[in-house]
Formats: C-alpha cells, sequence, structure tokens
C-alpha cells in the first residue's frame, strides 16, 4: 500500500514537472509574441490600419493582436472601439466592400472582438457580412459555391473557405435555434459543394480556383488556401462531432507541411520569387489555423513544426526592432506590417 502511494506520489510530480516545464515553453512564445504586439502598436496609423499593409491585411493582423489579448488575458475594448469607428465607415460602410473574401476577414475579426469584449455591434457586422456574401455572392455556375467579386463571378478557394469558416463560427455563437440550423446547414453544404469542385488536388492541396468550364485551374497552392479551411474543418468537427473532418483536415496539413515547407522545414509561398503585398500575409494565416486545428489533434508533429518555424523566425526575420520580413529563414531584407502581422501569428501558434 505504502509503495503504491510513493508511486502515485511520484507520477504526480512528474506530471506536475511537464505541465511547469510546457507552461515555461509556452510563456516564452508568449513574451516573444508581446515584443511583436508591441512593435505592430508602433506602426499602428492614425485611421487605425496599420503601415505597409493593405485593407484586409489590415484585418488579419487587428485578428492577430486579438489573439495575443486572448492568450495573455489582457484587454484594450477602447483599442478595440477606436479601430471599429475609425473604419466602419470605408467603401459601403459597416467593414464591405465589393470583394467577398475581404469583408469575410474582418468578419471574422470582428467574431473575435465580439468574444473577447462582448461589444454586440461586433457580432452584427459580422452577421451583415454573411448575409450580403450568401444573398449576393452565391450563384449556381459549377453547381454553388460563392464568388469572389459581384461583377467578377470568379469561384476560388479563398472566398468558399472564408463563407465556411465564418458560417460555422456565426452557428456557434448564434442563440436563435432556426439561425443556428440555417449557419450550420451553410457551413455544411458549401463545405460538400468545395469538397467536390475539384479544388482539393491529388496531392491534399488546394488550387486557387475554378476555370470558367468549372474544372481546377491548377493556380498556385498559397499557403493560406491550406490554412482557412483547417480552422472550417475543426469548427465542424465542433459542431456536429463528426470526425470525418479531422481526417480531412489533418491530411491537408500534412501535405501543407511537407510540401510547402524548404529543406530546412520552414514554410515557404510556392511563389517566394514573386513576391506580392497579398502573398506576404499568406503564411501566418496557414499557421493561425493549423494551430486551432492542433488545438483539437494535439499532435506534437504539428507542434515542433510550428516552434520549429517561430523560433527561425524570431532569429533570422527581424529588423532588430521586431519588425519582420516576409522570409522566417532569412535573411532579413526589409520588414512590412503585414510580415510582422504574420510573425505575431506565427508566435500565437507557436502557443501549445
Amino acid at each position: 500500500m505504502k509503495r503504491k502511494i510513493i508511486l502515485s506520489f511520484i507520477v504526480l510530480i512528474l506530471s506536475l514537472s511537464s505541465a511547469w516545464a510546457q507552461r515555461g515553453v509556452d510563456l516564452l512564445y508568449v513574451h516573444r509574441g508581446d515584443t511583436i504586439a508591441a512593435a505592430l502598436h508602433g506602426i499602428e496609423r492614425t485611421d487605425h490600419l496599420w503601415q505597409h499593409a493593405g485593407w484586409w491585411n489590415s484585418a488579419n493582423i487587428f485578428e492577430a493582436l486579438l489573439d495575443h489579448q486572448r492568450l495573455t488575458g489582457e484587454r484594450d475594448s477602447a483599442w478595440c472601439q477606436r479601430v471599429y469607428v475609425a473604419n466602419n465607415k470605408r467603401f459601403k460602410g459597416g467593414y464591405q466592400n465589393d470583394y467577398y473574401d475581404d469583408n469575410a476577414w474582418w468578419a471574422l475579426a470582428w467574431i473575435k472582438a465580439f468574444d473577447l469584449y462582448h461589444d454586440k455591434a461586433y457580432i452584427r457586422t459580422a452577421e451583415q457580412i454573411w448575409i450580403d456574401m450568401d444573398r449576393t455572392g452565391r450563384d449556381t455556375v459549377c453547381g454553388g459555391g460563392i464568388v469572389w467579386h459581384p461583377t467578377k463571378r470568379y469561384k476560388n478557394a479563398i472566398t468558399n473557405e472564408l463563407y465556411i469558416l465564418l458560417s460555422a463560427r456565426l452557428a456557434q455563437r448564434t442563440t436563435d435555434s432556426a439561425a443556428h440550423r440555417m449557419y450550420l446547414a451553410s457551413a455544411i453544404n458549401d463545405w460538400i459543394w468545395f469538397r467536390n469542385s475539384g479544388m482539393l488536388n491529388k496531392d491534399n492541396l488546394v488550387n486557387d480556383g475554378l476555370t470558367s468550364d468549372c474544372g481546377n485551374n491548377n493556380g498556385t497552392t498559397f499557403t493560406y488556401n491550406q490554412g482557412v479551411i483547417l480552422g472550417g474543418l475543426a469548427e465542424l468537427t465542433k459542431l456536429t462531432g463528426d470526425t470525418a473532418y479531422l481526417v480531412t483536415a489533418r491530411s491537408i496539413a500534412y501535405s501543407a507541411i511537407a510540401l510547402l515547407s524548404d529543406s530546412g522545414m520552414i514554410l515557404t509561398e510556392p511563389r517566394r520569387e514573386r513576391v506580392n503585398a497579398d502573398l506576404i500575409q499568406f503564411k501566418g494565416i496557414f499557421v493561425r489555423y493549423l494551430a486551432q486545428l492542433n488545438a483539437t489533434l494535439h499532435d506534437p508533429h504539428i507542434s515542433t513544426y510550428l516552434r520549429h518555424n517561430a523560433d527561425s523566425a524570431w532569429v533570422r526575420a527581424h529588423n532588430g526592432h521586431h519588425l519582420y520580413d516576409y522570409y522566417w529563414q532569412g535573411p532579413y531584407v526589409g520588414w512590412t506590417g503585414s510580415g510582422t502581422g504574420a510573425a505575431l501569428d506565427l508566435m500565437n501558434a507557436a502557443v501549445y
């Protein structure tokens, strides 16, 4: 009996030691995130968007900062409200322009803001963006799906992935049972359409979109196209309990890690040599949703990969003031707001 008590005590101590060690590693990346978040606030413009970052990029920078606040427990509702008020009347108002994907990025960010600060204006903004996507962005060409733009009727991956994810997150947060069913059905139905569209290729990677005759256009397998769908599938698993979504998500995640990393296992955009303002943001989006998936999978391979990339970027990819370049493997060339926001996503993702 005494021996059993001693063994139980040893197991408890080892378990606590492991948990403390894990917490220590998590805090390392949280503290690194503190540094990058401070740098981002230092390049926040007077209109509460970010230097060297576009409209939709700023939505992702804003979301990365909200994720960091969630991890640290720090709150700044006044800052969040300033961002909202400063930009709510741009373009068509309500965080909407003519690009459905741009709008959805902001909708997802305002859901995060609602989760932190419980201001119903934020969730209403997300709901209105979803309504506009659903009512004006849908047609029957290629059997369904949401188009990229009201007059540029391209069916691409990212717009539909964002619609799936946004629908699922609204389903989780509505208190109205009819609305819950509507959002959930929309997420599931668009996923079924997406899965059958041919955009998910034989390598378990997502190409950019469909041709005019509804075939896979074999467009670049951008990292963010692999990421957002991981978030959507993870949310559908939570909503339905169906682990088949996780099986598909894991296969996409593993393919992306294997095929979209350099020889040193650093995530690298396929069109590395043709960097533009959009591509700079993509990798941060991928790791954000890879980490969200891994919150369910608890896969050590994914955890190790995320931390390996975070360690590389921390050492090799900034200017000394923690404004970040696009190349996480280095060498540092020059910073952007988008690159710095992606680096914050990476540090957030490295927190297990």
